[in-house]
């Protein structure tokens, strides 16, 4: 009687496990069609013990916030591109949040540092 080799046997466990997981994958996303495939809503509510994400509810334009001395010109930022354009996030806030998220132009979004 032949047996096979022990690499065959973990190759052939490794494939079956790989077909489970994808068949799963494709039945999930069958099933979330409907729904769209970012869900901004995974992020909250923060576990206790992690930080808080920082939940952008309202923005000023650049010329605005340099005027009212809430940023000044040498203050370390972060740029990203949004549905509304360009946002800039402060660099200490984004230190300690490590996540932003907040809507442009009827889009989510979200920022990790």
């Amino acid at each position: 009687m032949r047996t096979r080799p022990r690499s065959l046997e973990l190759l052939l466990a490794a494939a079956a496990l790989l077909a489970s997981i994808h068949s799963s994958a494709a039945q999930q996303s069958r099933t979330n069609d409907k729904t769209s495939a970012f869900d901004i809503r995974r992020f909250s509510p923060t576990p206790p013990g992690t930080f808080e994400t920082f939940y952008v509810t309202e923005t000023k334009s650049l010329r605005q916030a340099l005027d009212a001395g809430t940023v000044t010109e040498n203050m370390p930022a972060l740029v990203t591109e949004t549905a509304n354009g360009k946002l800039t996030m402060l660099t200490d806030q984004m230190v300690y949040h490590h996540i932003a998220q907040g809507s442009a132009a009827g889009k989510d979004w979200m920022v990790t540092f």
